[in-house]
Order: structure tokens, then C-alpha cells, then sequence
């Protein structure tokens, strides 16, 4: 998971299943991705590369995920990543994955300092 080479360590943190139970959404945090697998298959179905902007000092770190939730409807994951800089700087980024396009739709940085786990929160008209 997370790597086509078996001699890579990709160390998964974290999983979150989709809401239908069908799909597990995986941070791989040595590899900078994320694996989509398939649970009846047990196959990854996809694998989704995050990367960082750039630091304030010019800087691109690796996106190191770590946490995941997904939304209630199924169509959204987030992820939360980040190296430790240092106690002081928010070095936290969060990235919003769409399930259905397999790709990253908007990212979030200066979230924390290195984050873990997460929740999402929706508001509902009732």
C-alpha cells in the first residue's frame, strides 16, 4: 500500500472507512500519499500524492499524512500532515481529498503543529 515497490516502507497511519464501509481511505506517511483500498477486494484501488507549498523559507517538506475522517456523505476525505519544524511554527497542513475524482480540491496549511487526528464537523439544516 502506498508504494509499488516492496522494499519501500510507506508507514500507514490512521485509516478512515468510508461512510457504505466499501472503501478504506489510508495516509502513508513515509510515502506522501494516501491509498484508497477497496475492502472486499483488499486491493488499492488508488493512490493519491499530497504535497506541501512551500515553507516561509522556500522550503517544499514532504506532505508526512498522518490523520484522516471522512465526510458523512462519502464524497469527502481529509487528511492532516505536516512535519515538526519546531515547537513555535504552525507547520501543520490539511488537505481535502475528493473520493470520486481521486484528487486533492483544496489545501489548508498552518493547521497546528504537527497534527494528527481530526474530525469533521457539518452543519445540517433541520
Amino acid at each position: 500500500m502506498g508504494t509499488s515497490d516492496p522494499n519501500v516502507q510507506t508507514r500507514p497511519f490512521l485509516p478512515s472507512f468510508t461512510p457504505d464501509g466499501r472503501e478504506i481511505v489510508v495516509p502513508n506517511f513515509r510515502s506522501n500519499n494516501v491509498s484508497i483500498v477497496d475492502v472486499a477486494t483488499r486491493t488499492e484501488v488508488a493512490r493519491i500524492p499530497l504535497a506541501r507549498p512551500a515553507d516561509p523559507d522556500g522550503v517544499v517538506r514532504p506532505a508526512r499524512p498522518k490523520g484522516s475522517a471522512i465526510s458523512s456523505n462519502g464524497r469527502y476525505a481529509v487528511i492532516s500532515g505536516g512535519p515538526r519544524l519546531n515547537q513555535f511554527q504552525a507547520s501543520g497542513t490539511v488537505w481535502v481529498l475528493d473520493l470520486r475524482s481521486r484528487q486533492v480540491v483544496a489545501t489548508v496549511t498552518g493547521v497546528g503543529n504537527d497534527p494528527y487526528g481530526l474530525a469533521i464537523a457539518e452543519a445540517h439544516d433541520d
